[in-house]
């Protein structure tokens, strides 16, 4: 039976999970500085070791209630193709590893574009947890978008 391992995080009052093979590292959420122009579901940009990576909001971009930013909230950094996105989440719960017993594809009912990024379901210590597809959860226009905005700032506020 397959295995995956996840990082479970909480996001409005639901929690999540994305593949750990996508995710570089998981920070603290301190020191983001606002992009103007940027797209609505980017919250601004972060400089994590010298890398600038934009911060991308799934509240934002659903139009959930935006909790205020506390000791809680994490960012989960992850790789995609062109360039690393830092997700910002409620709180990251840990780790879990889930068989493929407790997996089940995604019901009809999220079966639409607005559900499109949850990639299975998955049950958890008797609980349903969702499985982000994060190729799905953000598309190349908004990578396209994002690529942007960061090359567009290079330079501008260097000290």
């Amino acid at each position: 039976m397959a295995q995956i391992t996840l990082i479970k995080f909480g996001l409005n009052n639901q929690k999540y999970g994305i593949d750990i093979l996508h995710v570089r590292a998981i920070e603290k959420c301190e020191g983001i500085s606002s992009v103007l122009g940027a797209p609505d579901y980017i919250e601004g940009a972060v400089n994590i070791r010298g890398e600038m990576i934009p911060v991308y909001s799934i509240s934002r971009k659903f139009s959930l209630v935006n909790k205020p930013i506390d000791d809680d909230t994490r960012l989960i950094i992850v790789n995609l193709p062109e360039l690393p996105v830092a997700v910002l989440v409620d709180s990251v719960d840990g780790i879990v590893n889930v068989t493929e017993s407790h997996q089940a594809d995604r019901p009809k009912i999220m079966q639409q574009e607005a559900t499109g990024f949850v990639g299975r379901v998955i049950e958890v210590e008797k609980k349903i947890m969702l499985l982000i597809d994060i190729d799905s959860l953000i598309p190349e226009s908004e990578r396209k978008a994002m690529l942007e905005m960061l090359t567009k700032g290079k330079g501008d506020d260097e000290e």
